[in-house]
């Protein structure tokens, strides 16, 4: 079995072989690089902006400029398929990203050992894929749907060539419709919208857990947010029954699929490396793109565990050294296994607190945690609300359970000290004056579908910003 430097680097120069022919690959000389370091130097890391206007070219037809040949396929980063970034989708990309999807099936089969369980049917919510003239324009979990095995394709609770077509609240509506009618053991969709799910199951029966509708489901697949932060809230609507309700999260994005959580206590995520991703990180890494982009990088088997690192990849849809804006930490190196902290770019710095996202989250989970208080996801921002009053952090929580306002309070207080104890640029503001405690208040999830409707962005993979950067989507929660 090869290491995973050797893995590794056979995949680079398969990827550089391929590419050397394009006109990216001849402009930085793919054929002359003997190496690791000689990659890094011939090659500048990327972001989207810097090659938006040769993606523009390949939607126009244009062969050879990324990667060989031309495609009509292209998978929207975020929002609405008319919104985001659209990254093209190779043929060999495509084939990767169903093979992924093959292999957390077989790892279920293989590390739970419930088959049985599975066998019926499967209710998924892909996303949106449109056609556009001769373009394919759509998220990635539509594209993967359409292509999934035929052995599959008996236990979809719909046809995904029906569902990828339909606009989402009427995809939604499609799939619960025929749910409620149905055996249902397997769910495939973002933990937001399974959330929403129950909910609404349970509002149109009349049941008290969803449990009572779905005695036999057995398995959740997840992506997209955070599972750990839905969980409890979905162990909690789903209720009691003899065999336990089974979680398998999976992280990718519209540049790839990258990992999976291989075993039952899902705490981490086995990396895949040998599906047609070169992966690097950059180290404690800083926000800003102009010092990501200068700063050193490491191989995949360089990597340290418990240290944060922002990741690039190099894939076989034509991304070289491509920043993926997330912010990972390795739980284990050998073999690789990561956890998901955060996204690169979110930080509060309005008042110069330099509060990194993903900081915020884990002490807003560790203070509840303590506190015993379940949530689910959140948001923040920062903003002004009157003259007479000091700049704060505006906090909007989804709990598992209501919550009084005494306990939100105490929760702020908690919060607040944990912050300024974690940093200490939101500790300077603090303690100078320069920014008052924090406030946090509680939304639900039909909350934050309103929201989420309001900017047109209801979608398989739409999910509410840990961040809100405008003043009118602060006020939105403050009002509810």
């Amino acid at each position: 079995m090869l290491s995973v430097k050797e893995q590794q680097l056979q995949i680079l120069f398969s990827l550089l072989s391929r590419g050397k022919r394009t006109r990216y690959g001849r402009q930085h000389a793919f054929d002359k690089i003997e190496g690791y370091q000689d990659f890094c130097t011939r090659l500048p890391i990327s972001f989207y902006s810097d090659i938006e206007d040769k993606i523009e070219a390949v939607k126009q037809g244009a062969p050879d400029l990324l990667w060989p040949g031309t495609t009509n396929r292209f998978a929207v980063s975020a929002g609405t398929t008319g919104k985001g970034k659209h990254l093209p989708l190779s043929d060999e990309r495509l084939k990767s990203d169903c093979r992924f999807m093959r292999s957390v099936a077989f790892s279920y089969l293989k590390n739970w050992n419930r088959i049985p369980s599975v066998l019926g049917k499967h209710l998924s919510l892909p996303g949106t894929v449109e056609r556009r003239d001769h373009l394919l324009i759509g998220e990635i979990s539509g594209f993967t749907a359409l292509h999934s095995p035929w052995w599959l394709r008996p236990f979809h609770l719909k046809p995904p060539a029906e569902l990828t077509r339909l606009p989402f609240k009427q995809k939604f509506e499609t799939v619960l419709e025929a749910a409620l009618e149905s055996d249902i053991k397997v769910i495939v969709a973002v933990p937001s919208w399974i959330l929403t799910l129950f909910q609404q199951a349970l509002d149109r029966t009349g049941k008290q857990k969803v449990s009572e509708i779905w005695p036999n489901l057995a398995l959740l697949i997840c992506g997209g947010v955070k599972l750990s932060n839905y969980q409890p809230h979905l162990e909690q609507l789903y209720g009691k029954k003899a065999s336990p309700l089974d979680f398998i999260e999976t992280y990718g994005s519209s540049e790839g699929y990258f990992a999976y959580a291989d075993t039952p206590n899902n705490e981490d995520m086995k990396l895949v490396y040998d599906n047609g991703i070169f992966y690097e990180f950059v180290p404690d890494p800083l926000p800003e793109m102009e010092s990501l982009s200068i700063q050193p990088t490491i191989p995949l088997w360089q990597a340290e565990p418990n240290r944060p690192y922002a990741m690039l990849v190099t894939t076989n849809a034509g991304l070289w050294r491509y920043a993926v804006n997330d912010i990972v930490e390795f739980t284990s190196v050998t073999p690789p296994r990561i956890s998901v902290m955060g996204r690169l770019s979110e930080m509060l710095d309005d008042f110069g607190e330099a509060l990194h996202l993903y900081e915020a989250e884990q002490v807003l989970n560790e203070t509840a945690g303590r506190m015993e208080i379940g949530t689910c996801s959140f948001t923040v921002g920062s903003s002004i609300t009157s003259e007479q009053e000091l700049p704060r952090h505006h906090w909007f929580v989804q709990f598992v359970e209501p919550q009084h306002k005494q306990t939100l309070e105490r929760l702020a207080r908690a919060v607040d000290q944990s912050l300024q104890e974690k940093n200490r640029h939101y500790a300077i503001r603090r303690e100078s004056g320069a920014l008052g405690r924090p406030v946090i208040r509680s939304i639900t999830q039909q909350e934050i579908n309103s929201w989420l409707d309001q900017q047109d962005n209801s979608s398989a993979q739409s999910k509410l910003p840990k961040l809100l950067k405008k003043r009118e989507d602060i006020d939105f929660f403050l009002h509810q």
